[in-house]
């Protein structure tokens, strides 16, 4: 795909984002190919479609915070595409862990109440389901 087609799909009601995407490992070529396989799955998604893909070199980091190693590789990928939905958009941002997603067009969207209410119980899964592996406790509300 390419950014004309993907001006095209936003014509027809797809959203056009960017997103950044981290990995680290202990090893560089562990990061290189975690990331790379991480952006074919993201590919490989119905109604998901990366039109740019820039990756950015591997960088060694001493002390890094989320491994249990003196040191580790870094490597992040920039990507740019559409999707067909807002539902779809919050599915990738659950699934993937974007560091961020920026919304480049449309500039607004109207989204339909069955649509808001199966982004909500997805997400309310999601959660029950980390919570049920033993990543955390059941969320609560704040006193």
């Amino acid at each position: 795909m390419h950014e004309e087609e993907a001006a095209e799909k936003v014509e027809k009601g797809w959203i056009r984002a960017r997103a950044f995407i981290e990995v680290m490992a202990i090893k560089e070529e562990a990061a290189e190919k975690a990331l790379k396989n991480h952006v074919n799955k993201i590919g490989k998604e119905e109604g998901i479609e990366i039109y740019k893909k820039d990756f950015d070199e591997p960088e060694f980091v001493e002390n890094p915070p989320t491994q249990k190693a003196s040191e580790a590789y870094s490597q992040i990928v920039e990507i740019e595409f559409v999707v067909s939905s807002v539902k779809n958009l919050m599915t990738f941002s659950m699934l993937y862990g974007p560091s961020s997603v920026e919304v480049i067009e449309p500039d607004s969207l109207e989204i339909k109440v069955d649509e808001l209410q199966d982004m909500a119980n997805s997400a309310a899964a999601l959660i029950h389901q980390y919570a049920s592996q033993g990543a955390g406790g059941m969320v609560t509300s704040p006193d």
